[in-house]
Order: structure tokens, then sequence, then C-alpha cells
């Protein structure tokens, strides 16, 4: 089972990305947070094997975080969840999974879910 953190500024869409997940049955998601202070911190104690994040936080925090946590965790898989493409050469260039765009959907999700088990 593969363990999930999340990380969304918007909270319904943080839970109704944590139910599609947990429903498909292949997804434990062991933490979410709708704030971005301190959460590096709480994701290398979590240790997940999968951060979905969506780079929409305050002052373009997304794509710090999931700097720091790349650093701290390298082996940690990251699914970029977010509204725009205005990052996806960013994502590209930094290993990324892959980029899901919002309204998410259940297709496009199980492919999602096929990318990080192909790179695990």
């Amino acid at each position: 089972m593969i363990k999930a953190y999340l990380l969304d500024v918007n909270q319904k869409d943080l839970y109704k990305l944590s139910s599609m997940l947990q429903h498909t049955g292949k997804v434990n998601v062991i933490g979410m947070s709708a704030y971005h202070e301190n959460v590096v911190d709480r994701i290398v104690l979590l240790q997940p094997d999968v951060l979905f994040l969506d780079l929409q936080l305050p002052r373009h925090q997304g794509v710090v975080v999931a700097e720091l946590v790349k650093k701290k965790l390298p082996d940690i898989q990251i699914v970029v969840v977010t509204e725009t493409k205005q990052h996806a050469l960013w994502a590209f260039d930094q290993d990324i999974v892959d980029y899901v765009l919002k309204p998410l959907e259940e297709v496009r999700l199980s492919q999602s879910l096929e990318r990080l088990r192909q790179g695990s």
C-alpha cells in the first residue's frame, strides 16, 4: 500500500483528494495539511512514499516545499495537483512523477497511481 501525504491550501480539494485516494484501496493517507508552515518537518517525520502537492501555496511556497522535501527525502515521489500549467516545466526538471490538473477526475488519478507504481 502506498503511504501518502497531502498538502493543499484548499481544504475542500484536500478532503476530496484524500477520499478519492483512499477509495482506490491502493493508498493510505498518513497525513495531510492545508498549511505549509513546518510541513517539511512533518513529512520527514512521517516518511511517506509520495507527496501530493498543490503548488498554489502563498508566495510560491509549493515549489520551495517540494525542493526541501526532495533534499531531505531523495526517494520520495511527488505528484503535483494544481489548477494551472504554469509550473509544468519546473516539475519536469525536478523529476516530479506526475502533474495532475484540477478538478480531479478518477480516471486521471488512477493514471497517476499507475505511474507511482511503475516508479517504485
